[in-house]
């Protein structure tokens, strides 16, 4: 992951202009990544079910399943920043998984 603090909203949260992708391909990085935002809510959705049910049984909540939900809730704020303008940084697979 890049180190690049210059922006306000973080750490690598757009690319030099020059690097920046045409609108043609951004649309088409949106429609890809709005898809695998609907399936990240999907997943989402099933571990925080999963993690109800083993917390409930468990007693305590599952620490994989924390780690898991802490990792697609910041994969989510890429995606919804890409898509949003936010930020021209391409989500991951064509950048680093959020930390």
């Amino acid at each position: 992951m890049s180190t690049d603090d210059s922006s306000p909203h973080g750490p690598s949260s757009a690319l030099v202009p020059s690097s920046r992708p045409s609108l043609a391909i951004r649309v088409i990085y949106m429609i890809v990544f709005g898809l695998v935002f609907w399936i990240l809510c999907w997943t989402l959705a099933i571990a925080a079910l999963a993690q109800l049910v083993l917390t409930a049984l468990a007693g305590r909540s599952n620490p994989e399943l924390l780690r898991f939900g802490v990792g697609l809730a910041s994969y989510a704020r890429q995606i919804i920043e890409f898509l949003t303008f936010v930020s021209e940084r391409i989500p991951y697979p064509f950048s680093d998984w959020p930390r």
